[in-house]
């Protein structure tokens, strides 16, 4: 019988120190993504991601480190709908995260609704010491329901407690055979999170990669504006909209 990766997980990997929960919210419109090397799949829905916020009408940057460490065709300088591509040279967190934040204030100075600064970050990053930095303050992890794939999103996510206590970090499966694996997959790293890390672990839902997520690489075209009418199109309008919901909901004021 099947169990629950919860049940099992613990066997594979020694539990990362437990850290105390978030909170204060961190900034919501600077939003790090890992990736490894070579990462194609991970990138293009990044790309993706950031296309289909600003069709929404946000001001967009995603920061990628160079050179060289991405793919060839995420190539830096404007694009869709005014979306910025910036090439880094980067050689740890630190670096990027002067970047982020210079492209957070321009973003903000101008006139226009929300703003969302997406950063790619090398997974190996992630274990450098990085505490303190805004970078790790809110973090998106991109995630199959594998167990190979979830044992590595474990590891990134007892990586990133260390570093970034209070950080918020979300998931978004991708690569599902169903929205109920999805779910299991999800709710079972949900589980062990609360319980090894003493900390909540946010939905951003399913992102579908199929077979237009390798047409939009291979065309250099995104899905929200090449197949706008598509489930991998629906599924990243979801993801983007929840991504700028947290930015919306960090600018209005308190009561």
């Amino acid at each position: 019988m099947a169990r629950e990766l919860q049940d099992v997980l613990h066997y594979f990997l020694p539990a990362p120190a437990a850290v105390a929960a978030n909170t204060s919210p961190p900034p919501a419109n600077l939003v790090s993504v890992p990736f490894a090397p070579h990462d194609v799949v991970r990138l293009a829905l990044l790309w993706n991601l950031a296309v289909e916020a600003a069709r929404q009408g946000a001001r967009v940057a995603l920061l990628v480190p160079g050179p060289g460490r991405c793919s060839p065709w995420l190539r830096p300088g404007a694009g869709p709908l005014g979306l910025e591509i910036l090439e880094v040279e980067a050689g740890e967190l630190s670096d990027l995260a002067r970047a982020a934040d210079g492209a957070a204030a321009r973003l903000a100075s101008r006139p226009g609704g929300r703003s969302l600064v997406l950063v790619a970050v090398p997974v190996a990053w992630l274990r450098a010491d990085g505490a303190g930095c805004t970078l790790l303050d809110r973090v998106l992890l991109l995630t199959r329901p594998e167990e190979r794939e979830l044992l590595e999103t474990w590891t990134a996510l007892g990586a990133i407690s260390e570093q970034a206590p209070r950080a918020r970090i979300g998931v978004s499966l991708f690569g599902v055979a169903s929205l109920a694996e999805a779910r299991r997959a999800f709710e079972g790293l949900a589980a062990l999170t609360e319980l090894e890390l003493a900390r909540p672990l946010a939905s951003y839902g399913v992102l579908i990669d199929d077979v237009h997520l390798s047409r939009s690489i291979v065309s250099q075209r995104p899905i929200p504006l090449s197949q706008p009418s598509t489930p991998a199109a629906r599924a990243l309008t979801d993801v983007a909209s929840m991504l700028l919901d947290d930015a919306r909901d960090a600018m209005e004021p308190k009561a």
